[in-house]
């Protein structure tokens, strides 16, 4: 995404990031999948990788609103 998003609160450039998700060997960038979760015993939930997309996150400098976006899929 760009910085040229503005903020719908204050209407100031948002800045680009991702909010990350702790997993048991770190931290991973958070992915949207379609549909209802699906308990897994070995990974937590059952995912489908190409079926995911990264989620991007933009936040305003100023007063800290954030919005997410879903990228494309096929992470």
């Amino acid at each position: 995404m760009t910085n040229t998003i503005q903020c719908i609160r204050c209407k100031t450039p948002m800045e680009d990031g991702f909010v990350a998700d702790v997993a048991d060997w770190g931290y991973r960038q958070q992915v949207w999948h379609p549909g209802e979760p699906k308990l897994s015993w070995a990974t937590g939930l059952k995912m489908k990788k190409e079926l995911c997309a990264n989620v991007l996150t933009l936040r305003c400098p100023k007063c800290g609103y954030l919005e997410s976006y879903a990228a494309k899929q096929g992470v």
